[in-house]
């Protein structure tokens, strides 16, 4: 009995082992379960996300697709642009979200990508700023285009109307704007309404003149020269605002300079009529007699006079253009016609009255008239849709702004320098080595002639003339053997060769023992660099404006002096006002313009050739101004320099060769 009660106790144990055992399967099969439905749910929401990822793709896809046909329909190309970039940036987007649920390390890559493209384009725009600087150091200077802002300004600036036609008279200052605009308005330069003239820089900033003629809807610009203090030449189109005229004249007068390339160049950029002009014709052209022999104050009978004139007309006319056609092809421009006239002809034409001795005047007129109407109904036709093309990178602003102040690299030559052009100027230790530099145009071969002795139609005098004849460095010696000077004739500054704020080191003038800073019409910018560069390397100068005589004849004609007809104490009273207003204003100009670029006064000696020739070969001069001042201030400065004696023993020597001159002149 109590074995089957143990069977039985057994048999139910095991029973309920085997329950608990089925319990704890069908436990585990439940959670199986759930988990199965987790992560079918975890998928279902996956591939749900998956879905809606799709459709949001699809979508910025559909709206790409329809933005892109939108811009082929309208055929515009910002909407073009818009449509591109849309597409780009979607595609951007969904690679970078996918590569982000993809592989987090992959966006990390991504990030750390674009960190070096943004460190490569930064390496970029450095390089280009060392660019812009390089090639401000060689010269070459950078586009500057304006603003539509800028174009805005300028306009109201210049009080432009559409319904006018606007000339702009530009050029190297000196050239005779100012008088050439009164000419075209009818008037005398002493009239009343008439623009400023004067021997020194009288327009100082852009004069607006309507025509007294209210039938002719023309307005007259006259601008400030370029060249002077105030007016750097590689600044001048911009700064002058010369990109709102609807036609260009770019005057000269004794040079065809960097300045009127640089105009022709921009004008052609803003597609501006343009026409070179040649001023004071008659002026070159009596240069021109007086070289080949005429002399006013002697009797000349009339067909003599007209053969030389006809002559001189003939050289001059011929000079004038070959030289414009060889800086334009030089500069790769286009060629153009070059008008020659005067003021005096032009105004007789303007008057309807017969000039004399008329060149291009009649052309002149008609032409400008005729290209500023076409210009205006071209520009009424087209509108202004070229405004909206102007961007730059930070680099180029910046070298820009920079050039825009007015800084330039100094430069500094080296030893080895130095050497090869002492080399070059045949330099010796026992001469005394005397430059004569400045603006072109100012007469620096006539005057190293007439220190030399000699005239410029001698066979060893340096080459003169109405075109650039000085291209390189000439060295002249002084013919007599005595007399140990070598003179130097400098190209002059501003040519097309001879940029103007390279001139200095680009002619190795550091080298040479005392340098004659020349100028003729304005004490420009160039005279201010030479005498900033000479205070550098301490070599004495000496500022000396040249063709005194020219004039103060022109100041006498602006006076009433004729010539033709006045003679006796009437002209010995005009030569006597006219020579010291001349004077009075030309000192005072220089002392201003050394005063507003902080450098000490200096003496400034006014000469003419005719006189210093005298001078040297001690005749009677009949107009001495500063001549023997001069002459005598060279070789004392020249000896004290090169051969150090005391400044007593030179002071003896100079006063004895002074006292010479004037016993012999009779001064």
């Amino acid at each position: 009995m109590a074995t089957v009660q143990a069977e039985c106790a057994a048999a139910r144990a095991e029973i309920a082992e085997l329950i608990k055992s089925n319990q704890e399967s069908q436990q585990k099969a439940l959670e199986a379960q759930q988990t199965a439905l987790q992560a079918a749910a975890a998928s279902q929401d996956q591939a749900h996300k998956e879905m809606m990822a799709m459709v949001q793709a699809g979508r910025v896809d559909k709206e790409a697709r329809l933005l892109a046909e939108a811009a082929a329909r309208t055929a515009g190309e910002e909407t073009k642009q818009r449509a591109s970039e849309a597409e780009e940036e979607r595609k951007r987007t969904a690679a970078v979200q996918e590569q982000a649920e993809r592989d987090p390390q992959a966006a990390q890559e991504q990030a750390k990508k674009s960190q070096e493209a943004a460190d490569e384009e930064k390496s970029k725009a450095t390089a280009t700023q060392e660019e812009a600087e390089r090639k401000l150091k060689e010269g070459i200077q950078l586009v500057v285009t304006p603003t539509p802002e800028e174009v805005s300004a300028a306009k109201r600036k210049v009080q432009y109307r559409e319904d006018l036609f606007h000339f702009a008279v530009a050029g190297m200052a000196g050239g005779g704007k100012s008088s050439l605009i009164n000419a075209f308005r009818g008037l005398r330069n002493k009239d009343i309404g008439s623009a400023a003239t004067g021997v020194t820089g009288t327009t100082l900033a852009m004069t607006r003149y309507a025509s007294p003629n209210v039938e002719y809807p023309y307005v007259w610009y006259d601008i400030p020269g370029a060249g002077t203090l105030k007016i750097p030449d590689w600044q001048y189109f911009n700064t002058q605002g010369l990109y709102v005229f609807d036609c260009i004249i770019v005057l000269f007068d004794n040079r065809f300079t960097m300045t009127d390339i640089a105009i022709l160049t921009n004008c052609k950029r803003f597609k501006i009529p343009t026409y070179i002009v040649r001023s004071k014709a008659d002026q070159h052209i009596r240069f021109i007699m007086k070289d080949m022999g005429y002399d006013s104050d002697d009797d000349e009978s009339e067909d003599r006079k007209k053969k030389l004139y006809q002559a001189a007309r003939q050289q001059f006319i011929q000079q004038t253009r070959q030289i414009v056609k060889d800086n334009l092809e030089n500069a790769k421009i286009p060629d153009q016609r070059v008008y020659i006239v005067s003021n005096e002809p032009m105004l007789g034409v303007v008057k309807e009255k017969r000039p004399r001795q008329a060149i291009d005047e009649i052309e002149l007129l008609n032409d400008l008239i005729g290209e500023a109407q076409t210009r205006r109904a071209r520009c009424d036709a087209e509108g202004a849709a070229e405004e909206k093309l102007r961007e730059a990178n930070v680099a180029r602003e910046e070298a820009e702004g920079k050039l825009a102040q007015g800084i330039q690299p100094l430069v500094t030559p080296t030893p080895e320098e130095v050497n090869n052009t002492k080399s070059l100027a045949k330099y010796c230790e026992d001469l005394f080595h005397i430059a004569v530099a400045g603006t072109a145009g100012g007469g620096k071969s006539s005057l190293i002639n007439a220190f030399r002795g000699l005239r410029n139609n001698d066979t060893r005098a340096a080459a003169t003339g109405v075109i650039e004849t000085t291209t390189a460095i000439a060295r002249c010696p002084d013919p007599n053997p005595d007399y140990p000077y070598v003179w130097y004739d400098v190209p002059g500054a501003g040519t097309f060769k001879i940029p103007d704020w390279l001139y200095f080191n680009s002619q190795g003038l550091y080298i040479y023992d005392c340098i004659i800073v020349l100028f003729n019409d304005r004490f420009t910018e160039t005279e201010i660099a030479v005498l900033t560069n000479c205070r550098r390397f301490k070599i004495p100068t000496y500022i000396v404006r040249s063709k005194a005589d020219s004039h103060i004849r022109d100041l006498m004609k602006e006076e009433g002096y004729n010539s033709d007809d006045d003679g006796g104490d009437k002209k010995k009273k005009l030569y006597q006002a006219a020579s010291q207003k001349f004077i009075q204003q030309t000192r005072q100009s220089v002392k201003d313009n050394l005063e507003n670029a902080n450098m000490p006064d200096q003496r400034v000696y006014i000469v003419s050739n005719e006189t210093m020739l005298d001078v040297v070969k001690q005749k009677r001069p009949k107009k001495v101004i500063d001549e023997i001042e001069l002459l005598s201030d060279l070789i004392w400065a020249a000896q004290i320099r090169r051969l150090g004696r005391s400044e007593a023993l030179v002071a003896t020597t100079v006063k004895k060769m002074l006292q010479s001159i004037r016993a012999n002149s009779g001064i």
